[in-house]
């Protein structure tokens, strides 16, 4: 029997025990329907026009507190794309243009080279996201092949593997017997999906997450490199190092900004000490923008040796 357990299960810390595991998903589905419902009733009254009855208007703050009242949050993974396509995007673009100054003396030409660097930057990182997302799909298929196998296999395969998971949680002999007679009841593929859940703590991914994680890395770099690279749009040729300093500028408040976001998405955005990560977090981005960049233009004055290409 312990020739299936090579070591201690592999348990998500973010995964609960599979006795809750969908009361969020529950009282999730509870709010939409309550909601789908007042919708409903306002809509009926509405259609009372016609046989004497005066419509209840709908008002904003009602409209408002429906709207609050659905989770429009977005996903834990769309979240991590954006904060690495948006982090990617404020650096590297802004150290290149910022490096590239001294050099060129145009603000035109080092505008051409950031237009280049950012469109470049934004299609690897959407090609990066969608098969970094492709490769999970995969993984995630041969994991349920191995575990569809192991099953089939050996019918002792499944009770083992569910006395290891529960053995942390110190559930009774009682309940763990019971789980095992349900999943026995069940198909092998259905066994096979609840031990890769809750043994492999792994979550089926969504058919279209490869698109959308390559659409959320690609857009978010291209925007957020924009932000260093307006001044050299904007000002005249010749003013380079007058767009230099407003792109410094701008930057460091866009760095800041997003270090405090990005930090309040993690922690939370109440409590005195939650908006003291948040500030330490905005200061830590700022610093490691400025490190990119200053390392960037180190690197390029040392080679380049003081010579510059001619306006």
């Amino acid at each position: 029997m312990n020739q299936y357990i090579d070591a201690k299960p592999r348990i998500s810390k973010t995964s609960r025990p599979p006795s809750t595991i969908d009361s969020k998903s529950i009282n999730s589905d509870k709010t939409v329907m309550e909601s789908a419902s007042n919708i409903e009733l306002e809509s009926q009254k509405s259609n009372q026009n016609g046989s004497g009855h005066q419509a209840s208007p709908v008002t904003t703050s009602g409209l408002w507190a429906r709207l609050r009242s659905l989770d429009l949050k977005p996903s834990s993974q769309t979240t991590e794309d954006a904060v690495m396509g948006t982090s990617d995007g404020m650096t590297v673009p802004f150290a290149l243009t910022a490096s590239l100054v001294g050099i060129v003396k145009n603000a035109r030409y080092v505008m051409l080279a950031g237009l280049a660097e950012l469109t470049a930057g934004a299609l690897s990182m959407a090609l990066g996201g969608l098969l970094q997302s492709k490769c999970e799909r995969e993984s995630y298929d041969a994991t349920v092949r191995d575990t569809l196998k192991n099953i089939k296999e050996s019918a002792d395969y499944m009770p083992t593997i569910i006395d290891n998971l529960y053995d942390d949680y110190d559930f009774s002999p009682e309940y763990i017997a019971v789980t095992k007679r349900e999943l026995q009841s069940k198909t092998p593929e259905i066994q096979a999906a609840y031990l890769v859940r809750f043994h492999e703590g792994r979550n089926k991914p969504d058919n279209g997450r490869p698109y959308k994680s390559a659409g959320t890395l690609g857009a978010c770099y291209f925007l957020a490199g924009l932000i260093g690279l307006f001044p050299y749009i904007l000002v005249p040729a010749k003013a380079v190092y007058l767009a230099l300093y407003i792109s410094i500028g701008l930057e460091s408040i866009a760095l800041l900004v997003f270090g405090y976001v990005k930090t309040a998405i993690n922690v939370g955005w109440k409590t005195t000490e939650n908006i003291k990560r948040c500030g330490v977090g905005a200061f830590q981005m700022l610093f490691v923008g400025a490190v990119a960049a200053g390392v960037a233009v180190g690197l390029i004055m040392a080679v380049n040796s003081g010579q510059h290409i001619a306006a």
